[in-house]
């Protein structure tokens, strides 16, 4: 238990992870849940807990015996997806994101993490969208939805959230102006997962070229639900200027932003922004299309900058949103061939400082390396950073990956 303390105030706040936490404190002079999905969940986070303790004060014994547990936590996961009266309940999923997060954290492999994604938006598709605005369930999907739209973003297919019966998923019942801001922003980014995967499939001659004219409406749509967005974001910034009591930083005052939140808020839109204006260039090439990208992009390098003066306020919707906008700047950027990437490039030095696996000034390593490679260490190392933090089916086989195993399997449906 001193692990699980431990790692609970160094690493698991908040949102689905405490929820998780607090479903396994154990009443004095107990000892067993009657829940066998309690009790998986338990043994998750202990596996969790005890690796990050053996890591964090350099004991390989312990932090073996965590990966051994984690090992067991799998099998039995493993067992429960098998079994339809547990394969989609709160605690399966909450022990799924345990075992993402572990991967994050303490990777047993480089696409372990992303494997553990996909595992868990297929039992999230099993069950189908929350109908709870309220709650535990509403808890545990907020969170899960900024994982799933990122996650996909990251690795360039449709996010769960692109489908219909997703995107009508309404926001909590009790969420604050910035919330459901981000909420309706959001619903725009996961548009972008399915509608790059769409142009894709259109350029690489998978898709008929009679799709061309109906994806270029549907891009310039979803422009103008972004667009609409726009003066809900000024309301909202000068909302929260006129209620500080601070005065406004130089950095904050060339932005126009009235602190932090805000500037999540003006990433995260910069960052749909981005995206889609990609996908207009690559269907219509045009020169104002790349002005407007760039300006973006540098708006979010700036936004970052005064994220970081002001990190120590942030929470975990904040801090994801500032990983997808950064990598995606930067790309928008082109990397370390322009001022404005090398500039972006520091900014992101200064933050990851030491968790990511490939230097982010080394320009060498970043050339050399495989696209899949730049990928996934830039998206552990952000996701390192800024860890998770916040405010019935017919049964279908899914197997998580494991270090026996060596492979993810899932079933022959696709789920």
């Amino acid at each position: 238990m001193i692990c699980l303390a431990y790692t609970r105030k160094n690493l698991l706040k908040g949102g689905p992870v405490e929820l998780a936490c607090n479903m396994i404190d154990v009443p004095a002079g107990r000892y067993e849940f009657d829940s066998p999905g309690v009790e998986l969940l338990r043994q998750s986070l202990l596996s969790l807990s005890v690796t990050f303790f053996g890591k964090q004060h350099r004991q390989n014994q312990i932090t073996r015996r965590g990966y051994v547990q984690y090992g067991e936590v799998l099998r039995i996961l493993n067992s429960h997806l098998a079994q339809p009266e547990h394969q989609t309940t709160d605690e399966t999923i909450l022990t799924a994101l345990t075992c993402m997060l572990l991967e994050i954290f303490l990777p047993t492999g480089p696409k372990n993490f992303f494997k553990h994604h996909r595992g868990l938006e297929a039992i999230m598709a099993m069950r189908g969208p929350p109908t709870e605005t309220t709650g535990d369930t509403a808890t545990i999907f907020r969170g899960l939805r900024i994982l799933s739209i990122i996650g996909a973003l990251a690795e360039s297919r449709p996010s769960l959230y692109a489908q219909e019966e997703w995107k009508r998923v309404p926001p909590p019942a009790n969420a604050t102006e910035v919330m459901i801001l981000q909420h309706h922003i959001l619903a725009c980014l996961a548009d972008c997962t399915q509608l790059m995967g769409d142009r894709d499939a259109l350029l690489n001659g998978t898709a008929p070229l009679s799709t061309y004219e109906p994806l270029r409406k549907r891009v310039q749509r979803t422009m103008a639900d972004l667009q609409e967005l726009y003066p809900l974001y000024e309301r909202y910034n000068a909302s929260q200027a006129s209620t500080s009591s601070r005065p406004a930083t130089p950095l904050a005052d060339e932005l126009g932003v009235s602190n932090y939140m805000a500037a999540t808020v003006l990433m995260l839109y910069n960052t749909v922004l981005i995206c889609l204006l990609q996908i207009i260039d690559s269907l219509n090439p045009s020169p104002a299309n790349t002005v407007l990208r760039n300006k973006a992009a540098m708006v979010i390098a700036k936004c970052l900058e005064l994220k970081e003066f002001e990190r120590r306020e942030g929470v975990y919707e904040s801090n994801t949103i500032a990983f997808v906008a950064t990598k995606i700047a930067w790309q928008a950027l082109g990397g370390f061939d322009s001022p404005e990437g090398r500039r972006l490039a520091k900014s992101v030095n200064e933050v990851l400082t030491t968790v990511t696996p490939m230097p982010i000034n080394d320009k060498d390593a970043w050339e050399q390396a495989r696209p899949e490679d730049v990928r996934d260490n830039f998206f552990g190392g952000f996701v390192k950073r800024y860890p998770m933090r916040a405010a019935g089916a017919k049964a279908k086989k899914i197997v998580f990956f494991s270090p026996e195993v060596g492979e993810e399997k899932l079933n022959s449906s696709g789920v």
